[in-house]
């Protein structure tokens, strides 16, 4: 079984997952699933990166740790009160504060690092690995 196919099948488990959680009407059980896919995508598309340079995986590691910080650390705060209590977050609720002060603004770092270490290269020679594959068949 081929990597690519495993991780499709980590994919469609996940996603399965999140259905369950849908019909169950259980949001963790959607967003925890989801959070997993974010860390592998990123790695998956960093991969010829980490690769070429091993130091690179603290990236994918430290998106998709942040992420999960930051959805435990609203799951923590809005246990008790959907607004994550009485206090404000310069003028936010809490919880509303961790979404745009801290998950928004990850989402725009993660492209912007992603788009700093792409390299265009690895696509061309993910082309080439293709079109070898095809040819051997």
């Amino acid at each position: 079984m081929y990597v690519s196919d495993r991780i499709m099948y980590l994919f469609s488990g996940l996603i399965g997952l999140s259905l369950v959680g849908m019909f169950l009407e259980s949001w963790k059980l959607i967003l925890y699933p989801y959070l997993v896919v974010i860390g592998v995508a990123i790695t998956v598309g960093m991969w010829n990166a980490v690769k070429k340079r091993p130091g690179m995986l603290w990236v994918p590691i430290l998106i998709a740790g942040g992420y999960l910080a930051l959805f435990i650390i609203l799951d923590v705060i809005t246990r008790n009160d959907p607004a994550g209590g009485s206090s404000y977050v310069l003028g936010m609720t809490p919880g509303l504060a961790i979404y745009l002060l801290g998950i928004l603004p990850l989402a725009v770092l993660a492209s912007l690092i992603y788009a700093l270490i792409f390299d265009p290269g690895d696509v061309a020679e993910m082309e080439q690995e293709f079109r070898t594959g095809e040819a051997a068949e």
